[in-house]
């Protein structure tokens, strides 16, 4: 089949350009056998693939690379031939890069379309071109911004590039605070929020890391040091490959567990709401009082949040996650094919689900730091109540 393939690409003159190919595996010595045959072995720049480059730095005298080795590239100067059964995860990635001659010798007739939408938005430009990004969804719950933006504004780092960012509406009083900060301001005509973050990943190509944030997180003192210390440690020492690093959030379907136990908590919380467990079906989630009683288990959260920094150490977190506040890199964004845009949705849940299958489908991991604290307000069915509960205890969450 596969040298098939290859005698019809040849004949169709479809391989005369520059090859790269993907994959190590079990067809690669027999595309590589053809070409030493037929011609153009010489043509083969390399062998790009997501993991095996790390212990496989040559495969039959050609060099193996990772995938972003691409980038670099003139996108119209060479063809992508692989041998897989399923290459949609593949294509993805390869759309995300710009490639799209691609040859799938498994199966020459499939067909792939890369869904982007194609939205109006308005940009103002504050870059400062750092290594770290962080982009906060923001622009509707303007109730919450003096205690949870308040919080990105007194503790920000200057490694990072800030944008606020808000999907399908302009708002005066984010462009003014982004304004007061230097940071940048991103707007959309119509709400999608998967395209608006890789609008604003788009925007910031010298960002190597990015921390994505909803406007109902409260962050405290040290966040961003202890976030990228900790994403960096794990990158030297972690046992497995990082799908995104969280904080430890105590309202969250996984992150309430660890919060619990490190306050010594877990045994009233099983009294109220039964016996927790790390997924997405928590009583954290589904339970209505859940997010009173967690937020109710401090008496303020920069207090909390100070204790936190005297934990150390990080966990692995095997389930689905609620991605309120995540740090990824941008090679891992550019793995997954980029965030999921659907013309004609509004993007929501598409990008927490798309990240934890992808986590799944190429054994990545989540992993929780535990000396950094970030407070999740509420999930939407909780809302209503936790923003009179905010009001009601304002000296909770409001910086001392």
């Amino acid at each position: 089949m596969i040298t098939d393939s290859l005698e019809e690409l040849y004949q169709q003159k479809k391989l005369e350009k520059n090859i790269v190919l993907w994959g190590v595996g079990d067809y690669t010595r027999n595309i590589l056998q053809w070409f030493d045959v037929r011609g153009g072995r010489d043509r083969v720049l390399f062998i790009v693939d997501n993991f095996k480059f790390t212990f496989c730095r040559e495969y039959e005298g050609v060099q193996v690379l990772e995938p972003d080795v691409l980038k670099n590239l003139e996108k119209n100067s060479f063809t992508v031939v692989l041998s897989m059964g399923c290459a949609e995860g593949v294509r993805k990635q390869l759309a995300a890069y710009g490639v799209t001659d691609v040859h799938n010798l498994r199966c020459l007739g499939e067909t792939f379309v890369s869904c982007r939408c194609h939205i109006p938005y308005h940009f103002t430009d504050r870059r400062k071109r750092k290594k770290y990004l962080c982009y906060i969804l923001a622009g509707y719950d303007e109730a919450l911004w003096n205690g949870t933006l308040g919080r990105i504004e007194a503790f920000q780092d200057e490694r990072v590039d800030y944008c606020l960012v808000t999907s399908g509406k302009q708002d005066d009083l984010l462009e003014a605070i982004a304004e007061r900060n230097g940071w940048s301001y991103l707007w959309t005509e119509v709400n999608q929020v998967c395209y608006i973050q890789n609008l604003v990943i788009d925007f910031h190509p010298e960002a190597e890391y990015i921390i994505k944030m909803d406007e109902d997180i409260f962050i405290g003192r040290w966040f961003f040091e202890r976030m990228i210390e900790g994403y960096h440690k794990i990158e030297c020492e972690g046992e497995y490959r990082i799908g995104f690093v969280v904080p430890t959030v105590p309202l969250n379907c996984c992150g309430y567990m660890a919060y619990l136990k490190h306050i010594g908590m877990l045994a009233e919380y099983e009294e109220c709401f039964g016996r927790a467990y790390i997924t997405r079906f928590s009583a954290a989630y589904h339970a209505k009082d859940a997010a009173e009683f967690l937020w109710d288990t401090m008496e303020n959260f920069d207090e909390m949040a100070e204790r936190f920094l005297g934990y150390e150490g990080y966990d692995i977190l095997d389930s689905y996650y609620n991605i309120g506040c995540i740090m990824y890199s941008r090679k891992r964004w550019m793995m997954m094919g980029k965030w999921p845009e659907t013309p004609g949705e509004d993007g929501m849940g598409r990008d927490e689900a798309c990240i934890c299958q992808d986590n799944a489908d190429k054994d990545m991991v989540i992993y929780e730091l535990y000396n950094v604290l970030a407070g999740h307000l509420a999930f939407g069915h909780q809302k209503g109540r936790m923003k009179e509960y905010y009001r009601e205890h304002y000296d909770k969450f409001i910086i001392r």
